[in-house]
């Protein structure tokens, strides 16, 4: 009966892990945040972990008289504890926008060797997977007081609020399956032969930490969700904005051309020659005669004897009258 709990306690984990690399994958094309990333990482690394440890156990339940918990196994769950690790110094760092220090490693590395102190000594030891567990949620829990004092210093975080909760979550969870393991070890010293069916479960699942598990891969669902809906809205504001832009762009386009097609219109009509109408043109949009001269590379005085030219023609004295003259004729 118990490997049969186990087997399906264990499948429905992974199937909730893959459910978070999925959801997060989705966020990381949609956001570019390279938490979902690595968060991704994570779960891959935990999908392994826990096919890897699952499998001992129904080793083990299958066969009760089978010992499968050799060094090799628990030197692979500390290895996995380390890239799990490393993933999640790298979270944390992303999280406070810094860079992974050495700092935010140690309870890692004293985490790993701790753990191999105990395998190296103390093999055969019935507790180790307790052991391995509890000093390994310690090593997380000293990591998010760190990333706590850090957070301190420097609170102008994108997704603090976010983060900060995320990580006292976490903190609460591996204080509570540090407590937990303290627990086993107590029940187990007083060698109460009521306790052994818990005892037996405790050893295979840690209560704590998988309800954590649990509870964090909800919210990282949530969360990849939320982000990637924003990202989303965000990026369709700025479609719609290039839209609007190319929209106005091409309205102003066509007022110049429509006003260019008057100006042409209004200089044949009153029988302008080709340099009348270059002047015209450039007066009409406010030019001085000096900024005309200097565009069309002529002389001031060239300027002043073309701009007579027009005025005579149109019948006015001043360049005010030209622009109520052109406004008439577009008008018309």
């Amino acid at each position: 009966m118990q490997e049969i709990f186990v087997y399906i306690y264990n499948i429905a984990f992974i199937i909730l892990y893959l459910w978070v690399i999925n959801v997060s994958s989705y966020a990381y094309k949609a956001t570019n945040n390279s938490i979902f990333y690595y968060v991704e990482l994570l779960y891959v690394v935990l999908i392994i972990d826990s096919t890897f440890a699952f499998s001992f156990d129904l080793l083990r339940t299958a066969n009760s008289g089978l010992n499968v918990y050799g060094r090799t196994y628990y030197f692979a769950r500390i290895l996995f504890f380390l890239i799990g690790g490393d993933l999640y110094v790298k979270i944390v760092a992303k999280m406070l926008m810094q860079k992974q220090k050495l700092l935010f490693y140690i309870p890692i590395i004293v985490v790993a060797v701790l753990d191999i102190g105990h395998v190296l000594f103390f093999y055969g030891d019935i507790h180790t997977v307790v052991w391995q567990r509890s000093i390994q949620d310690a090593g997380i829990l000293m990591l998010c007081l760190l990333y706590a004092c850090k957070l301190h210093k420097n609170q102008q975080l994108a997704n603090q609020e976010y983060y900060s909760r995320a990580v006292l979550i976490t903190g609460i969870f591996m204080f509570l399956s540090c407590i937990e393991g303290i627990i086993y070890f107590s029940l187990s010293s007083l060698n109460n032969l009521s306790f052994n069916k818990l005892l037996s479960y405790m050893k295979i699942i840690g209560f704590n930490e998988d309800l954590f598990s649990l509870v964090m891969s909800f919210l990282v669902i949530w969360f990849a969700k939320h982000e990637e809906l924003r990202a989303d809205k965000m990026h369709l504001e700025v479609l719609v904005q290039h839209k609007m832009n190319q929209y106005q762009a091409m309205i102003h386009e066509k007022e110049v051309a429509n006003e260019e097609d008057q100006v042409v219109a209004f200089c044949d009509y009153y029988k302008m020659t080709k340099r009348e109408s270059e002047i015209l043109r450039l007066v009409l949009k406010g030019k001085k005669n000096q900024e005309i001269a200097d565009e069309l590379y002529i002389s001031v005085g060239t300027v002043k004897s073309h701009i007579y030219s027009i005025f005579k023609k149109l019948a006015i004295d001043r360049r005010s009258q030209l622009m109520h003259v052109f406004m008439e004729y577009k008008e018309k």
